[in-house]
């Protein structure tokens, strides 16, 4: 077994996270042997900090505004999982600029040797270049292309995207959820039809898929790789979910005019709004997107006997109570 001063040194980011959190696990139970976790967090003392220092994780604070904290979290790194989350302040432009900081400080680091960008694709181009406003998979684009001028750094990068999370209906029910409507049902409105198959998983099988990368290294290097979990209509995933908690709910299409009015009716500021309904109704398409030509996928890299959740696996998995 190898010493701690043989190991590799493996940084996680966002290591409480809905994917560094599942990859710092991960990791620490299957390959603890090959790489010491530096799980980076902003409070260690929250009980995911506290949970992965007692698997064996060296927790350490950082913020992703402070170039000090986040220089001395990545020093001595030879892999560096990297995810940045706009959702946490809402802001393209801060999130660039913590980004652009991640890769300026990670492409002067002697000894890496592995770069995994978690990131989304570009649905710029797609439908006449309709989706211009989608400010997260924007901000993902800009340090993709922010990527590209450390070609040291860039040569040693695996981009990851993870399909739309199963979890977002909980942490975001009202903008992406089934809403109860007064009547005690439930209704999952958006602007596509519901025969729409969106690639879906669980954000705990990220930590899986970095495991097979990291383990691969060169095999992966200026590579894509995408993970789809599970693709089912909206319809069917509606049912799935009433069958599985006993209740009543229905999808219904809106146009994109209602779904965007829909969304301002939450207060959101018009940009963020306007991202969020693009970001709806460009959904369809992804799964054309992530499963081009020259994207990796995921599920063909996982260990053999690893079996993805289900939405099914999820829903009966899950609290539902901040659904009452």
């Amino acid at each position: 077994m190898a010493t701690n001063s043989h190991k590799m040194l493996l940084v996680i980011l966002g290591a409480t996270g809905a994917q560094g959190g599942p990859t710092a696990r991960y990791i620490l139970k299957y390959s603890s042997h090959l790489y010491r976790i530096r799980a980076v967090t902003r409070d260690p003392s929250k009980p995911a900090g506290r949970e992965l220092a007692s698997l064996g994780a060296e927790v350490v604070a950082a913020d992703f505004d402070d170039e000090a904290s986040i220089t001395a979290a990545l020093d001595g790194a030879h892999a560096i999982f990297t995810i940045t989350n706009f959702w946490d302040k809402n802001s393209l432009e801060i999130e660039v600029g913590q980004g652009k900081l991640l890769n300026r400080i990670a492409s002067e680091l002697p000894d890496l040797q592995h770069y995994v960008f978690s990131s989304l694709p570009d649905p710029r181009g797609l439908a006449g270049g309709k989706f211009q406003g989608i400010l997260p998979y924007n901000a993902k684009a800009a340090l993709r292309e922010d990527l590209k001028s450390y070609p040291a750094l860039h040569s040693k990068t695996t981009e990851v995207w993870i399909a739309y999370y199963f979890q977002n209906w909980v942490k975001y029910q009202a903008v992406f959820g089934p809403v109860k409507q007064d009547d005690g049902s439930f209704m999952l409105a958006m602007p596509y039809p519901a025969s729409t198959k969106i690639p879906t998983c669980s954000s705990d099988d990220t930590g899986a898929l970095i495991h097979s990368i990291l383990n691969g290294r060169e095999e992966y290097y200026g590579k894509t790789v995408a993970l789809i979990g599970d693709l089912l209509t909206e319809e069917d995933r509606v049912k799935i979910w009433a069958e599985g908690l006993g209740v009543s709910a229905r999808f219904l299409q809106l146009s994109p005019e209602e779904h965007l009015r829909k969304v301002k009716s939450l207060g959101l500021p018009d940009d963020l709004a306007v991202a969020v309904n693009q970001l709806q109704e460009s959904l369809p398409l992804e799964q054309a997107v992530m499963e081009a030509t020259g994207i990796v996928q995921g599920n063909k890299i996982l260990p053999k006997d690893y079996k993805l959740k289900t939405w099914m696996e999820y829903v009966k998995e899950e609290d539902w109570s901040s659904f009452d």
